[in-house]
C-alpha cells in the first residue's frame, strides 16, 4: 500500500513538468516610436507582400498586431500595416534618438523625437526642453510648436498649449493637425464655441479625417452651449466618421448614438450605442459612460458635456 507523496516529489515533479516560459517576443499593445521621418504605411496583400499607402502622420502608436515582421497600428481611425524594422519601442525611444543626436548634434528632428519619448516616458520637464532647443534650432517647424502644445495640454497647462497651437496655425494655414489640437484644447477650456470653429476648419481642410469628424460631431451634439449645438450637423460629421471607418469604430458609433439622440431620434440612438459596445474596442475607463448613455438613450434623454 502506497503512502502519501512528500511534498518535495511533487515540486519536483511540478518543476520538471512545467516548461520554461519563453519570454515574449511580440509588440502587441506596447506604444512604438517612428525611428525616422518618411515612413510608409499600407496594406498586406494576400500573397504576403507590402503595398504602402502614404506616409506615417504621427510619432507615435500603439501596436494592435505584430505578424511576419511588420506591425499593424491605427491611423486617422483605420488599420494600417507599417515595417517592425523602423519603428522602436517606447522603454528604447530615447536612447535611439540621443544615439542619433550623437551623430547629428544639430538636427532639430531628433530633439523633437527625443522630447516627445521623453514625455512619454514620464520625463516632461526634460522633453520640454528638448523641444525649446528644437524650436531654438528650427522655428518655423510648426510641427514642432504643435507637439510641444500637446506636452503642455497633457501636463494641464492649457493656456500655453493653445499658444503652441496657434503658433503653429500661423506657420501653417492649411494644415489640419494644429487646428485639431486646438479645437481639443478649447475643449478643455470650455470654449465650446472656438472648439467648434476650429473643429469646421480641420474638416474643411481634410474632410477624410475620420477623427476630425467625430470629434466635430461630438462637440456639437453634446457640448452644454445650447448656442453651439447643432444636431444636424452633427449627424452630418457622425455618419461620415463612421463611413470612413466602415462602421467599425466603436468610439465613432458611441457618436453617432449621441447626434441621434441630439436630434431626438432615441430608438436609432439606443440602437447605435448597443453597436458601439458590441464592437468591443472602447477603451475599459470609457465604457462605464457608453453604458450610462445607453441608459440615458433609453429615457429619451441626450447626452451633455459637463460645463
Amino acid at each position: 500500500m502506497f503512502g502519501p507523496t512528500p511534498l518535495a516529489a511533487l515540486v519536483l515533479s511540478a518543476a520538471v513538468a512545467a516548461p520554461a516560459l519563453q519570454p515574449r517576443t511580440d509588440w502587441v499593445g506596447e506604444t512604438v516610436f517612428a525611428k525616422h521621418p518618411d515612413i510608409a504605411y499600407g496594406q498586406v496583400e494576400k500573397d504576403g507582400t507590402f503595398t504602402p499607402i502614404d506616409k506615417l502622420r504621427s510619432i507615435q502608436y500603439v501596436v494592435v498586431r505584430d505578424e511576419k515582421g511588420r506591425l499593424q497600428v491605427t491611423q486617422d481611425g483605420k488599420p494600417v500595416w507599417i515595417n517592425k524594422d523602423d519603428m522602436v519601442r517606447l522603454k528604447d525611444a530615447v536612447e535611439h534618438y540621443t544615439k542619433m543626436l550623437d551623430a547629428q548634434p544639430s538636427n532639430d528632428r531628433w530633439f523633437a523625437y527625443r522630447g516627445w519619448a521623453r514625455h512619454k516616458n514620464g520625463q516632461t520637464a526634460e522633453g520640454l526642453k528638448d523641444y525649446a532647443e528644437a524650436i531654438r534650432l528650427n522655428p518655423t517647424a510648426a510641427s514642432w510648436y504643435s507637439n510641444r502644445g500637446i506636452i503642455h495640454m497633457e501636463a494641464k497647462d492649457v493656456d500655453n498649449a493653445i499658444a503652441d497651437f496657434s503658433s503653429a496655425v500661423d506657420l501653417a494655414p492649411d494644415s489640419d493637425v494644429p487646428y485639431r489640437n486646438r479645437a481639443m484644447a478649447y475643449v478643455r477650456k470650455k470654449d465650446w464655441a472656438k472648439a467648434a470653429a476650429d473643429y469646421e476648419k480641420v474638416v474643411e481642410l481634410n474632410p477624410d479625417s475620420a477623427v476630425a469628424q467625430n470629434g466635430l460631431a461630438w462637440l456639437l451634439c453634446t457640448a452644454p452651449d445650447e448656442k453651439v449645438r447643432d444636431g444636424k450637423r452633427a449627424m452630418e460629421a457622425a455618419k461620415k466618421a463612421c463611413e470612413l471607418t466602415d462602421h467599425k469604430n466603436g468610439g465613432y458609433l458611441d457618436t453617432l448614438a449621441a447626434a441621434y439622440a441630439e436630434v431626438g431620434q432615441f430608438d436609432q440612438a439606443v440602437e447605435w450605442q448597443e453597436k458601439a459596445l458590441k464592437v468591443g474596442d472602447i477603451p475599459i475607463k470609457d465604457q462605464d459612460g457608453a453604458r450610462k448613455r445607453l441608459e440615458l438613450y433609453k429615457q429619451k434623454k441626450p447626452y451633455r458635456e459637463a460645463e
